[in-house]
């Protein structure tokens, strides 16, 4: 493999990581969002969003418009994760 080939996979792989960690994160959010005010339930029985896209869309609000809640959100994804069954 030439260096080219392996800087090349490199990149893609910390690019992979970057793309997992923004999408864990809007996870996180959104399942805190969700514990709060539940996202609505269509007609149909699905809900009317993921819990990611909702994550995402409050993130993203409050990264660009300040929201208060900005540190709260900053706070959750600074904290570790429970391990799995745990409370």
């Amino acid at each position: 493999m030439t260096w080219s080939a392996r800087a090349s996979l490199a990149r893609t792989g910390r690019l992979f990581g970057l793309v997992v960690l923004a999408w864990v994160s809007c996870l996180r959010v959104g399942m805190w969002l969700q514990a709060q005010v539940p996202v609505k339930v269509k007609a149909h029985g699905k809900t009317a969003m993921s819990l990611v896209r909702y994550g995402a869309e409050r993130l993203g609000h409050a990264l660009r418009w300040g929201l208060p809640e900005l540190p709260a959100l900053i706070r959750l994804l600074s904290t570790p994760f429970h391990a799995p069954g745990a409370a």
